[in-house]
């Protein structure tokens, strides 16, 4: 199987050069997720103010697939309702760990190449987990 030419030069952009912060000071809800498959880790602080998602400060320690997916998953959420963004943790979680087919927007059709090589599943979700982690606590 072979990547999407396009889709690999947007993943190795974002990991080149993530969009993410990684400090935040005042933050509304937080936390950490760590993979059991390979030990990486996700801390995540969200600022939430009227149900939206207005700041959001990451720290990754994975690979080049998990840096450039929180860098998709900053750019995807920050404006976001809390709702919307649970709909989209989901709808990707589906379209990686049951195959399920999924419409996504924007650069987040990425995630349909890497929908083809499980191996890759648990690093493009490590920043995800640790976001619905953070909404449900």
């Amino acid at each position: 199987m072979k990547e999407e030419p396009l889709h690999r030069e947007i993943l190795e952009e974002h990991a080149r050069n993530p969009r993410f912060e990684s400090e935040l000071d005042d933050h509304t809800h937080q936390a950490v997720f760590q993979s059991l498959k390979t030990g990486n880790t996700c801390g995540i602080r969200l600022k939430v103010k009227k149900d939206v998602i207005i700041a959001m400060g990451l720290e990754i320690q994975g690979s080049a697939l998990a840096n450039a997916s929180a860098s998709l998953l900053y750019c995807e959420i920050l404006r976001q309702t809390t709702t919307q963004v649970k709909e989209l943790i989901l709808c990707l979680s589906q379209l990686l760990e049951l195959g399920e087919p999924a419409d996504l927007r924007g650069e987040l059709c990425v995630y349909q190449s890497i929908a083809r090589f499980p191996e890759r599943h648990d690093c493009a979700l490590l920043a995800w987990r640790a976001l619905a982690k953070a909404l449900s606590g």
